[in-house]
């Protein structure tokens, strides 16, 4: 029975010893395997440095393969054909041994300028005899080589995408800043216009005030001159013509033909008059001849009202070369330019000059008068009634009004319309 117990015992032990084994195989199998799955070379080395084991990294990396490393330096792994006693590489694991060796982990990194590789190399004791004394323990360690090229050009990458970002920023913020000087001076320039609106709407609420009474004025004249000129004229033909009925039912009291006559007289005097008004009202001469043959008309007319004031009229424009949109408006110009001259220049010679030059009408009308000072010429002065609806009448035509005096130089006034080129 003993015999028998004694030859069990031996065969347990001896399938525990080849269980032992076959665990330790699987495990060295799956480190390997482990280990060669890692994308950073492994290298387990000895007490002077030499490779003892290695991942198969080296030869995805192409610096030989597992079995023909094994045994060579780090150094010469690394940095093949190598010669140069003062190589950055070699120093660096040279002095990461000396520290490894006595128990102290190290690390650091390495640009490769012929590969143009960046490596980080961790160097690890390993640590079974870490409570034995130096001397006993297993020297041995363990050298980590990562590739982080790609980190490292990433990072730069991102470096100069900061300094771009910093570099765009402060174009940015110049940008901004000279957006808020703009806007600020956008808001000023507002507020002024917002001043020069709200001036334009006094100086045309004042100019609706005058042209209502230019109008009224204007109306009391035409019914003055209807009931003085006209009414009159055609009471005395009524008048005259009843004298004429009566001449003929009673012979005897002389005859009707010249009493008749006189009504016809009156009659023509009466249309003389009616024909002026309407001509003061609106030339007929503008619509049937054009606004070039109503001006020359007109200067004629004045020259014949006022005698002491010699007109120099030069009208080179053709009545066809005058839109219609405009034409009461040039007249308009003309005739109160001319009043303004009988009224208050004292001049003895006045100009009018109208011509047209491509795509632009000019008027000028000027005299040798007294003038004024430059004191006088003030935008109070300026703007008054008639001056003012020259300025209108210019404006919403799409034309420019310039107006200059000096004393005892006379007076100037211009205005340019621009047109379209195919208008007429």
């Amino acid at each position: 029975m003993a015999l028998k117990k004694k030859t069990v015992s031996a065969t347990t032990l001896n399938a525990n010893d080849q269980d032992r084994l076959g665990a330790i195989e699987r495990a060295k199998h799956e480190w390997e395997g482990t280990a060669d799955a890692l994308p950073a070379l492994v290298c387990l080395l000895n007490d002077k440095g030499l490779i003892v084991r290695i991942n198969r990294v080296v030869e995805h990396w192409h610096l030989g393969t597992v079995g023909g490393v094994i045994g060579r330096e780090s150094h010469a792994l690394l940095h093949p054909n190598c010669h140069d006693p003062q190589c950055e590489l070699a120093r660096g694991l040279r002095r990461a041994q000396s520290k490894v060796q006595r128990g102290k982990p190290n690390e650091f990194e390495f640009y490769d300028s012929l590969s143009e590789q960046n490596w980080h190399l961790n160097f690890r004791p390993i640590g079974s005899g870490e409570n034995l004394p130096l001397a006993v323990r297993d020297r041995r360690f363990v050298l980590v080589v990562a590739d982080v090229s790609a980190l490292r050009r990433t990072q730069i990458a991102l470096q100069r995408l900061n300094s771009s970002l910093e570099s765009r920023v402060q174009l940015r913020t110049r940008a901004l800043a000279d957006s808020n000087r703009d806007l600020r001076n956008e808001v000023a320039r507002r507020e002024r216009a917002e001043l020069e609106l709200r001036a334009s709407h006094n100086d045309l609420a004042l100019l609706s005030e005058q042209l209502i009474q230019a109008q009224e004025r204007e109306r009391r004249r035409i019914a003055l001159e209807l009931h003085d000129s006209v009414g009159q004229s055609l009471s005395a033909v009524k008048y005259t013509l009843e004298r004429a009925v009566i001449l003929m039912q009673r012979p005897a009291l002389g005859s009707a033909e010249p009493v008749l006559a006189l009504a016809v007289q009156r009659l023509y005097e009466t249309a003389e008059s009616i024909r002026a008004i309407s001509m003061n009202l609106r030339p007929q001469m503008l619509d049937d001849l054009g606004a070039a043959s109503a001006i020359a008309w007109f200067c004629r007319e004045f020259s014949e009202v006022y005698p002491a004031i010699t007109i120099h009229v030069d009208v080179s424009a053709e009545n066809t070369e005058i839109p219609e949109r405009i034409a009461i408006h040039v007249f308009r110009s003309v005739q109160e330019l001319l009043n303004n001259v009988a009224k208050h220049s004292k001049a003895k010679n006045a100009w009018v000059r109208l011509w047209r030059d491509g795509v632009t009408l000019s008027l000028d009308v000027h005299d040798d008068g007294v003038g004024m000072d430059q004191s006088a010429t003030t935008p109070n002065f300026l703007h008054g009634t008639g001056l003012r609806n020259i300025r209108e009448r210019a404006e919403m035509t799409g034309g420019q009004f310039a107006y200059s005096s000096i004393a005892e130089k006379g007076t100037s006034s211009q205005i340019q319309w621009q047109m379209a080129i195919d208008e007429n």
